[in-house]
């Protein structure tokens, strides 16, 4: 009898009993961590290695004959998967990139861009902290309204089209550049260059999917276009960001904010990184751990699909 294909949850913690009861059908199911320098192995020993955001899959990782013939990871942004080498291998890797009709209906990472821009032009973080440590001070946190500001949306596809409708609902007033076909006029102006989008907005945010052509898409000359008092808000990847560059802004004031959920060097980051160390000591920055997909509505919804196309792969791989 054919052993059944062994997929290992590299990250199980919150994992959907929906998708895990359908993989089993499928396999066997090894719930287990991996370390960082447990990856090799990891990959060696099972047929399907499935996990978030906490591991970089490189051609060392993966070695030069792996048993693992699909990668399953549920996220739209695979910049934490060498592809070349995957594809070198014959590994197959199954995710949400181009599921376009079902991510429709996964609106976190949206909800949070909104979270966060509130966060930070209502000082929110900063005031609950105040409230923490015994000071009861309104007049330390006045803070900005989103209604009436001119809000520039970079990257006007699944998400940001979702964004732009939230802000329309705030009375605020969307912006957005993006070069594709099929640009929602009926939800956002289109500006045509992205310099005059950084001119004109008062809050942008980031929505672009991460590559050569997008790395260090905001880089100084970038910043350098924004009107003083800007805020910029990123929930796609952080290698979009030049973060010296973002770091001097800030420390120049020029940049009236940042709200970050996303960081290049991740998981990889300390508080020794230039950007959390200046989080530390000044509220215009807020930065949280990649939390934008992170509910428990997007996890079940998004396993239980990602679990049927991993099963679809084993029967095509068969």
């Amino acid at each position: 009898m054919t052993p059944r294909p062994l997929i290992r949850i590299a990250e199980p913690d919150g994992f959907s009993s929906a998708a895990l009861e359908a993989l089993r059908r499928t396999g066997e199911v090894q719930l287990e961590p991996v370390s960082a320098g447990g990856l090799h192995a990891a990959l060696q020993g099972c047929d399907v290695f499935w996990f978030r955001l906490g591991h970089r899959v490189d051609a060392k990782a993966l070695g030069d004959r792996p048993r693992c013939r699909i990668i399953a990871c549920p996220v739209t942004g695979l910049d934490h998967i060498d592809l070349d080498a995957c594809r070198e291998r014959g590994v197959r890797v199954v995710s949400l990139r181009g599921e376009v009709d079902f991510l429709r209906d996964v609106r976190a990472t949206a909800e949070l861009t909104i979270g966060l821009a509130l966060a930070l032009m209502r000082q929110i973080p900063a005031a609950a902290a105040s409230v923490r440590d015994g000071v009861w001070n309104r007049d330390a946190f006045r803070g900005n309204e989103l209604y009436g500001k001119s809000v520039g949306i970079v990257g006007v596809g699944r998400l940001g089209s979702i964004v732009a409708g939230y802000v329309r609902a705030f009375g605020a007033r969307p912006l957005g550049y993006d070069p594709r076909a099929d640009f929602p006029p009926d939800l956002v102006e289109r500006v045509p260059t992205l310099e005059a989008l950084l001119e004109a907005s008062e809050l942008v945010t980031l929505h672009v999917s991460y590559g050569p052509a997008t790395r260090h898409l905001i880089d100084r000359r970038a910043l350098s276009r924004l009107r003083d008092g800007a805020r910029l808000i990123n929930t796609s990847r952080g290698g979009v960001i030049d973060e010296a560059a973002l770091l001097e802004a800030l420390e120049s004031g020029r940049l009236a904010g940042a709200a970050l959920d996303v960081l290049e060097a991740e998981p990889n980051i300390g508080k020794e990184h230039p950007l959390v160390a200046f989080a530390r000591k000044n509220p215009r920055l807020v930065i949280v751990p990649h939390i934008g997909g992170s509910t428990y509505e997007s996890f079940d919804k998004v396993e239980r699909f990602l679990a049927e196309r991993v099963a679809q792969a084993l029967a095509e791989s068969a």
